[in-house]
């Protein structure tokens, strides 16, 4: 075969279509300005995060509730809050988160927590009836914190009346705007029964499970009033009943599980008592909350059956969820005290009387673990919750006293203090005077 190159045609002719360059010129451009304004975030990627959230308020009050019925009332606070913030307009929010920080105070222990919680919860709900003058639950919730305040060991003996003067003005006031409110009859209920104004608080409280009926929002504060109310009468089981219809509500509220195993307590229940501590202790260890009370109740109860051993190891365990707190170490030295281990006993009524450096702290808590925290503990001030470790650190001393130590020398300085702020109250003094009696016969006055 011979090629010639005849009639082959290798070449094409492309002609370019101008419409095709114009719709790629017109995309190279509008690229260009998309890019720009991607760059200087005039146009945002539909992918990316948005700046608020996009939750909105009714989302967060459902969560308060869920967390308020779970016992778990840091949280709720939290979450009314993000609520209130969201939808400034509705004052259910702010009542309720005032209510779950009130609440909270029933697990605290020292009357420093109280009162700050206390007055924050004042300064959020007196805020609200700037806005809200008209509202029953407000001046509700703001008269039982009120009521909750009127502690000389919280604010001073001189404040009580006037505390609770404007627990009575806010609660008569709210029932006036809320005239079938079941909240503000419970909490009437309860500032009565602070009065021992026995009758009209029974009263109040027959009107507040009436009007709760129709308002099961609030029948669980109706019920732990009523529970209160019968608690203050001795009838203790009638008491559990009242605190259980109130748990139907909110069945991991631990502070009132606590007070049912106290009830149990009074009627030598031990047993009982014992599985309501150990249940709320189960639930704080379910919701992640570090809360030493539950082991604080069962070390008390153990103490009270006279199992020391029993009683410390619990209360060992509460030093070890908060070893920042003063009074768990008084509550061990007491319970050293009871066991007649003076020695130990002065240790930890150390700490939480006059204080004490990191290795005394770590010394009570039986840290061998170079991990622990170092805690200088500051003691707590001499007031009504905190008498029995001074008194009983003076008894201490007094029956440890030796030549070499001195411990008199401290106890009876710690005796002068006490009697210049209880001298009258037999049950204070009698362990002082002891102590003092214990000294003297050493010439030590």
């Amino acid at each position: 075969m011979i090629l010639s190159g005849k009639n082959l045609e290798f070449k094409k002719h492309n002609r370019s279509n101008p419409w095709i360059v114009m719709l790629l010129l017109f995309l190279c451009v509008m690229s260009f300005f998309l890019l720009k304004g991607v760059l200087t975030e005039q146009i945002v990627s539909p992918w990316k995060p948005t700046e608020f959230p996009t939750r909105d308020a009714t989302s967060f009050a459902l969560e308060a509730e869920a967390q308020f019925a779970a016992g778990n009332l840091s949280k709720a606070v939290d979450a009314y809050q993000a609520a209130a913030v969201l939808a400034p307009d509705n004052p259910e929010y702010i009542w309720k988160q005032g209510r779950a920080l009130a609440y909270m105070t029933a697990s605290q222990t020292t009357d420093a927590e109280k009162r700050d919680t206390l007055m924050e919860t004042i300064s959020i709900l007196e805020d609200g009836l700037l806005k809200f003058t008209e509202d029953s639950n407000l001046y509700s919730v703001l008269a039982l914190v009120y009521l909750w305040a009127a502690d000389k060991d919280l604010i001073g003996a001189d404040q009580v009346d006037t505390y609770m003067a404007i627990a009575e003005d806010h609660i008569r006031r709210a029932v006036d705007l809320g005239p079938r409110n079941a909240l503000a009859y419970a909490f009437y209920s309860e500032i009565l029964l602070q009065q021992a104004n026995y009758e009209r608080a029974e009263q109040m409280l027959r009107q507040a499970l009436e009007y709760g009926v129709t308002s099961s929002e609030h029948l669980f504060d109706v019920y732990r009033v009523q529970g209160i109310v019968l608690e203050s009468y001795g009838q203790y089981r009638s008491a559990i009943d009242a605190f259980n219809r109130a748990l139907e509500y909110s069945p991991n509220m631990t502070f009132l599980q606590i007070r049912i195993g106290v009830n149990w307590r009074q009627l030598k229940e031990y047993t009982q008592a014992l599985e309501m501590f150990s249940r709320a202790a189960r639930i704080n260890d379910q919701l992640g909350i570090k809360d030493p009370l539950p082991y604080l109740a069962i070390g008390n109860t153990y103490s009270q059956t006279g199992d020391f051993y029993a009683a410390g190891l619990n209360i060992k365990k509460a030093l070890s969820i908060n070893p920042y707190n003063a009074d768990v170490y008084g509550r061990l030295g007491v319970n050293y005290y009871k066991a007649r281990n003076y020695e130990a006993a002065i240790e930890a009524l150390k700490c939480a009387t006059s204080g004490c450096g990191a290795v005394d702290s770590c010394a009570v808590r039986e840290c061998s673990d170079p991990g622990n925290p170092l805690i200088e503990l500051t003691g707590l001030p001499l007031s009504g919750t905190s008498v029995v470790y001074y008194f009983t650190y003076v008894g201490a001393l007094s029956y440890m006293h030796t030549d070499y130590n001195h411990y008199c020398d401290e106890a009876v300085k710690i005796a002068r203090e006490i009697d210049a702020m209880y001298a009258d109250d037999e049950t204070v003094m009698g362990i002082v005077r002891q102590g003092e009696a214990i000294c003297a016969s050493y010439g030590i006055y």
